[in-house]
């Protein structure tokens, strides 16, 4: 799989993955109450476990941009990891240049666990996470879901606490910021190899890429 190699700071855990009660009980990991800055430029993210006609998704939200990105729930047991090659599938498909990708999603493991604290954020996946139902079901009659494709289209969906910038530019103009390489102009095409449908609970297949 494509995708960051595992990386441990001199500082140990990187970022802060704040999650909601549901979440935190599937993920069964300890939690933090002082939770540290985060070295990833785009900073921490949360996540909720989100109900769609195609089955249970862990859906993650960037705290500084509303990116957003998603795994099946079956997935859970790979959590890390598999949210790390998310994101930088996503960052790709948005025109990041793959050497910033990388380093950006470097700082993304180890992680922190910890619940959910600003309201705003909050309010913001919970929104995101009805788009994916949404377009969710809009799909059923394919009978799945392309991850690559909502977590895209999400990506240039507009949102009041960003002041109506899409998260797809945020995010450029922050990584561009922190490590000085401006975004390439072309989304990269998503990569079909790595199309390994998981079967959900209801039978649906859910599509990782």
């Amino acid at each position: 799989m494509w995708g960051p190699r595992r990386h441990v700071s001199r500082g140990g855990y990187l970022i802060t993955l704040r999650c909601t009660r549901k979440l935190l009980a599937l993920v069964g990991g300890a939690t933090v109450d002082n939770v540290p800055e985060p070295t990833a430029a785009l900073g921490d993210w949360y996540a909720n476990v989100v109900r769609t006609v195609a089955g249970e998704l862990v859906v993650f939200a960037n705290e500084k941009t509303l990116l957003s990105v998603a795994i099946p729930i079956e997935m859970v047991d790979r959590l890390v990891p598999c949210f790390a090659d998310r994101v930088y599938n996503l960052l790709q498909m948005i025109g990041v240049p793959t050497d910033v990708a990388l380093r950006e999603c470097a700082e993304l493991q180890p992680l922190e666990f910890a619940p959910t604290s600003n309201r705003s954020v909050i309010g913001s996946l919970n929104e995101i996470g009805l788009h994916y139902q949404l377009i969710a079901e809009g799909n059923a009659v394919r009978g799945e879901l392309s991850l690559s494709t909502i977590e895209r289209q999400l990506s240039r969906m507009l949102h009041k606490p960003l002041g109506y910038v899409h998260p797809a530019e945020v995010a450029t103009q922050i990584l561009q910021d922190r490590y000085g390489s401006a975004p390439s102009g072309t989304a990269r095409p998503v990569s079909r190899t790595d199309l390994r449908p998981e079967q959900s609970r209801n039978g649906r297949a859910i599509a990782r890429d």
